[in-house]
């Protein structure tokens, strides 16, 4: 029974892992820091 709750817990440490740090997330991360990096020049330039 001990061993089945290691692997239960494994199973779910990795399908979180997965989700947490999988390749889809990266994107929409990489566009909100290019939107951020374009307010700022902007914001910079008109002042």
């Amino acid at each position: 029974m001990k061993n089945f709750l290691w692997m239960a817990t494994g199973v779910c440490a990795a399908a979180a892992g997965i989700i947490l740090w999988g390749p889809k997330r990266t994107a929409p991360m990489q566009e909100l820091a290019h939107r951020l990096e374009q307010a700022w020049a902007d914001h910079h330039t008109v002042v």
